[in-house]
């Protein structure tokens, strides 16, 4: 079947992405065209959706990002543009933000970054396991209509559930931070 070789041409595409690690990035700051275009080139080639200058700028006046010293945005902006696409597909720029900013509490930005992409590279791997040996859907191994229609209804249901308890841990912990400040 085509379409599950085109599946699994996908999945090796993921697999082997090269998600730059902290000391990977750029460590000398780019003006917003370059930085849109290392972000792009990186998470375009994998489906997710492009980055616009509007869309950064969005990101700056919201606060999610700092804003550019001089024009110029530095690894640690690159590192939360890139997080920003990958995570966008699914959560909301507030979801996000909040998720960004508990990550980094109580633990430096590179750590917090690549904590995320070792988790996210993971995920991949996890994903391509699950779908080895041609497509195997439940480890049952069946190119049929009702296999890969199920394959696709459970999946778009652990994207939901997941995304709501990520939502529920990042409002509970938000409560919990506020709690802790007003003593």
């Amino acid at each position: 079947m085509a379409d599950n070789e085109q599946f699994a041409d996908y999945l090796g595409q993921l697999q082997e992405a090269q998600f730059p690690r902290w000391t990977d990035l750029p460590q000398f700051d780019l003006y917003m065209d370059q930085g849109i275009q290392y972000v792009n080139d990186i998470v375009t080639p994998l489906g997710f959706g492009e980055i616009t200058s509007t869309m950064v700028n969005n990101y700056v006046k919201k606060g999610v990002i700092k804003a550019p010293l001089k024009k110029k945005y530095r690894p640690e902006q690159l590192a939360n543009i890139l997080v920003i696409a990958m995570l966008k597909p699914v959560f909301a720029l507030d979801a996000i933000a909040a998720g960004i900013q508990f990550s980094l509490a109580n633990r430096p930005v590179a750590q917090a970054y690549d904590a995320f992409i070792l988790t996210f590279s993971s995920a991949i791997e996890q994903a391509n396991s699950d779908f080895s040996d041609g497509l195997t859907i439940s480890r049952v191994n069946k190119p049929d209509m009702t296999t890969t229609q199920h394959a696709i209804v459970t999946m778009a249901i652990n994207a939901v559930l997941q995304k709501l308890l990520v939502e529920k841990m990042i409002d509970l912990a938000a409560d919990d931070s506020e709690k802790k400040g007003k003593k």
